[in-house]
């Protein structure tokens, strides 16, 4: 990872912290504006996820490289439901199951998942 900016263990009562940090983080790094709120927004909803359905440890990475800046957020828990991981619409009245959805709508998303834990890269151009 070129040019480390962020890279710790987290757990429910940090969620907010974390958030504050990915901000600083990722403002450091150049995002600006819309992009910057969007990328924060979608690092969140990977942390929040983590926490919710995730086991620890969970932790959280974020790096810059040319050109882009990426986030990486890890959890050891049971995996996505493949139901829930290509989930293209979400139903009028669907209540949660909006994270995945929301994260690919704000930043470029990678997905690895299986019964050992789950990992979301985040990535968003840097201008």
């Amino acid at each position: 990872m070129s040019g480390t900016l962020l890279s710790l263990e987290f757990d429910r009562s940090a969620i907010t912290l974390v958030r504050h940090m990915v901000t600083e983080s990722a403002r450091n790094a150049g995002l600006v504006g819309m992009a910057l709120e969007d990328f924060v927004l979608a690092v969140h909803e990977a942390v929040t996820n983590a926490v919710r359905y995730g086991i620890a440890p969970r932790g959280i990475a974020m790096w810059r490289e040319p050109g882009l800046l990426r986030c990486e957020v890890t959890d050891s828990g049971p995996g996505i439901p493949d139901r829930t991981l290509h989930r293209k619409r979400m139903a009028r009245f669907d209540f949660g199951g909006r994270g995945i959805w929301l994260m690919h709508r704000l930043a470029d998303v990678t997905i690895r998942t299986g019964p050992d834990g789950t990992t979301v890269l985040l990535s968003a151009a840097i201008p």
